[in-house]
């Protein structure tokens, strides 16, 4: 369960830089209340790259090309694209439905993953015509962006670059 503590320990980070002075006047300005519980919903948790978990980042590579012809691959036994929407998606209506949250339009609620599960996450709410193509919508590390249901709310893509053996992947 590394990974689910990496996400808390990332959203308690969060919740940290919010509670700075300067955050806390604009978030006065806006009328907001942050809520410091942080929650942990299983349904964000990273994607699981199979064999290839745990291995060298370069490795995964192997993995984000296919997905771009092929969802429903689970090849080196990852988890398929489909199958991050579909728990995502499930994690949303969790969430949309549970008491803590009010289901009022006001109420914005903050997702904390890794990469891949964000991305496929905001391609997939998006109505991006093909979800396989989330690797062109790289995540820079601690970037936040807002998850919208239109296409042109995503970045401009960028191809995927593979990387070489020994080279960080994008």
């Amino acid at each position: 369960m590394q990974h689910c503590y990496r996400t808390k320990e990332t959203a308690e980070a969060c919740l940290e830089e919010l509670s700075t002075e300067d955050k806390n006047r604009c978030i006065e300005k806006l009328n907001l209340h942050v809520q410091s519980d942080v929650i942990l919903e299983d349904g964000f948790v990273e994607r699981y790259f199979g064999r290839l978990d745990g291995d060298k980042l370069y490795t995964y590579a192997y993995v984000w090309p296919v997905d771009v012809f092929d969802v429903t691959h689970k090849a080196f036994d990852v988890e398929s694209v489909a199958g991050v929407c579909a728990r995502t998606g499930e994690a949303i209506q969790r969430i949309d439905n549970s008491p803590l949250h009010s289901g009022s339009d006001g109420d914005v609620i903050v997702v904390v993953s890794h990469a891949d599960t964000l991305q496929i996450l905001q391609t997939y709410a998006a109505g991006l015509q093909n979800v396989g193509k989330f690797s062109q919508y790289r995540f820079n590390n601690g970037e936040v962006r807002a998850l919208k249901q239109t296409p042109d709310s995503l970045p401009p893509p960028v191809a995927l670059k593979v990387p070489k053996p020994g080279e960080f992947a994008p």
